[in-house]
């Protein structure tokens, strides 16, 4: 049995009071159905199901206590600043700054050094706001495989997604892509895990899945990666991405962590931004700012909130 055929038993088995056995469910899986005379094959009807047009449910109250949204009494300060960092982002969607043109530069990848610098955190906010953009949607693609936060905080992390369509190459990864119910954000889970996880970021079909999902311009596509220095899996992730976006810890990240985060992803042609997260202004709130573009004696124009 196929991937997407799994998928489809599962997905069936959630909407059935009790589940068949699995004789019963291999059985299924083998015969084709006939729709308006037409013969359906097992895999095209898995296909069918998967892109039907459910909707993740965006819960602020649910997410608030997964630690994806901050307090309420924040939501407008925080909007502010994720105004404030997106900006430099959607710039080097149309001039790409001081490093000239780039191509395909919807691709960003949302990084940090190590666990807890809020990189997690930032990707989600990060799409949120952008995704009030007027002229763009987002993608928000949980690539942090071994870790999915944003997968388990949304409850999909039984769904199909990223690692599938790696593993099987008949898998298109456009219709593992979940859509939810905040205008223009979409989201694909990070899917199940396997032993050849960094291989297989870092392979030809990861290079062809990037491909497919970046390839409508308007689209802003996020991956929230893991950390730089915990797995290797993060600097595969790297090398498909246009644009990367490193999480900073204010008081925490030591700075030679972070020189050697950025060493593993540093390209000459390709931004990568730093954001300082949980900062204290005068009064004492916590906030996120943009801190200034790294590395190759670029744009190092530090704005720091």
């Amino acid at each position: 049995m196929s991937i997407v055929e799994k998928a489809a038993d599962r997905l069936r088995q959630n909407d059935r009071p009790h589940a068949p056995d699995r004789s019963a469910r291999q059985q299924s899986a083998a015969v084709p159905s006939q729709v308006a005379g037409t013969v359906v094959t097992a895999r095209e009807e898995a296909t069918a199901d998967l892109s039907r047009t459910e909707r993740v449910s965006i819960e602020a109250g649910h997410l608030r206590r997964a630690g994806l949204l901050a307090p309420k009494s924040m939501d407008n300060q925080l909007a502010r600043e994720y105004q404030r960092i997106k900006r430099p982002l959607l710039a080097t969607l149309t001039s790409g700054g001081s490093y000239g043109p780039i191509v395909h530069a919807n691709r960003l990848m949302v990084a940090s050094a190590a666990q807890g610098e809020g990189k997690t955190f930032t990707a989600f906010n990060l799409a949120l706001s952008l995704a009030r953009e007027k002229d763009h949607s987002v993608l928000l693609v949980d690539g942090d495989v071994l870790k999915p936060g944003i997968s388990r905080a949304l409850g999909i992390d039984g769904r199909p997604g990223l690692m599938d369509a790696l593993r099987d190459e008949s898998v298109p990864s456009s219709s593992l892509i979940l859509q939810t119910d905040v205008p223009g954000l979409s989201v694909l889970p990070a899917g199940e895990r396997c032993e050849e996880m960094a291989e297989l970021l870092s392979s030809r079909r990861m290079n062809e899945v990037v491909e497919e999902l970046s390839a409508e311009p308007a689209r802003i596509v996020i991956f929230d990666s893991s950390p730089l220095l915990a797995t290797p899996e993060s600097q595969a992730l790297a090398l498909s991405m246009s644009q990367v976006l490193v999480v900073v810890k204010a008081g925490s990240t030591e700075r030679r962590a972070l020189e050697a985060a950025l060493s593993l992803i540093d390209h000459p042609s390709r931004p990568t931004s730093l954001v300082l997260n949980q900062s204290r202004r005068g009064h004492g709130d916590l906030y996120a700012g943009y801190y200034g573009v790294y590395g190759g004696g670029k744009d190092s124009g530090e704005t720091q909130n």
